[in-house]
């Protein structure tokens, strides 16, 4: 028969690593939880577990912005998880850097348009998942992982192979159909 016995814990409770000065500052900034942006739903998931999180890393990281959007996106896919969405991010709260040629967006495409299936977005079996992040502007599809004009998409041949542009000869190019 195996027993076991635990050690007594022994810590200090964990106090957030703030100083007087900067708490204030950042409990305001983890208190954006509580506004009427997330009120949709507090019902669902309390938000003050994730505030005193975010407390403590931002003091933790000296006020790093970061720390406070990593906890808000775990709140907001917390609550995406229990069926409600929150549009929170914008130009100035979180933004989320989109490479060239493509924007942010709340609800982006499980399957982007791309140069090899310019239809793929449309043909995609619409699912009520959604996540967030960046897609393509208009007139662009991804290729290689970046967003690319139409035009510089390449071909398919008679049997359907992909050719890129710049893998293209003359003689390919006036056999492809675009």
């Amino acid at each position: 028969v195996l027993s076991c016995s635990c050690l007594s814990d022994l810590r200090e409770d964990d106090v957030p690593p703030c100083t007087a000065e900067n708490k204030p500052g950042i409990e305001s900034q983890c208190n954006v939880l509580k506004s009427d942006k997330f009120k949709a739903c507090h019902n669902l998931v309390k938000p003050e577990d994730f505030i005193q999180s975010c407390i403590y890393d931002m003091c933790q990281y000296d006020g790093m912005k970061s720390a406070l959007c990593d906890i808000v996106q775990v709140y907001v896919d917390t609550c995406r998880n229990h069926g409600i969405t929150i549009k929170w991010r914008n130009s100035t709260f979180c933004p989320l850097p989109c490479p060239t040629y493509s924007h942010y967006t709340d609800c982006v495409s499980t399957c982007p348009s791309t140069c090899n299936d310019i239809f793929a977005s449309s043909l995609c079996e619409k699912t009520e998942d959604c996540t967030e992040g960046c897609e393509c502007d208009d007139n662009y599809v991804l290729s290689n992982g970046k967003c690319v004009p139409l035009s510089n998409c390449g071909c398919r041949d008679d049997d359907n192979n992909y050719y890129s542009v710049s893998s293209l000869s003359v003689e390919q190019i006036s056999g492809c159909k675009a």
